[in-house]
């Protein structure tokens, strides 16, 4: 990962529901370091909520007006996603087995879906906002400052990181 002179680190939150519905503790990296001890659930299966906290980390080897950029405009570029799409959603994922009636629940009852293409782990997540978040930068036209990471907290102990 590449370190710039200049780096700001901008925090938000939100609350949102979400399953990892392919989870499987039986299998995967690291399954060995249990020692086949596995819970007999695989709790992330569940319909389940975080109070997530989201830190993205821009950086430039430049500063314009003695910033690299001011907060107020790194807010905007994802207030729309964090404030009115992801908070008080429920991310679910359109290959979820489940999402079909949770759309029928949705549109009946009013709920609010955010609807990805991937399994929403906090890794995923945070790949997810990274892109956006490039995306907005690119078609602003923004030049000389990068993302440098995106940090997603699902909990106080448990973080992701995307850099990129």
């Amino acid at each position: 990962m590449k370190r710039y002179r200049y780096e700001i680190t901008k925090i938000y939150r939100f609350e949102a529901g979400h399953r990892v519905w392919n989870q499987d503790l039986s299998k995967g990296r690291g399954s060995e370091l249990s020692g086949g001890a596995c819970p007999p659930e695989n709790k992330c299966r569940h319909l389940h909520g975080h109070s997530y906290v989201v830190e993205i980390t821009i950086g430039s080897d430049t500063l314009d007006a003695d910033m690299v950029m001011d907060f107020y405009h790194l807010k905007s570029a994802v207030k729309e996603l964090i404030d009115y799409k992801l908070d008080h959603s429920f991310i679910i994922d359109r290959n979820d087995p489940l999402f079909p009636q949770m759309e029928k629940m949705a549109k009946e009852f009013g709920l609010k879906l955010f609807v990805v293409d991937f399994v929403p782990t906090a890794e995923r997540l945070a790949e997810f906002i990274y892109n956006y978040l490039k995306e907005k930068f690119r078609s602003a036209g923004i030049k000389d400052v990068d993302i440098v990471k995106v940090a997603l907290w699902e909990t106080a102990t448990s973080k992701a990181e995307y850099c990129g």
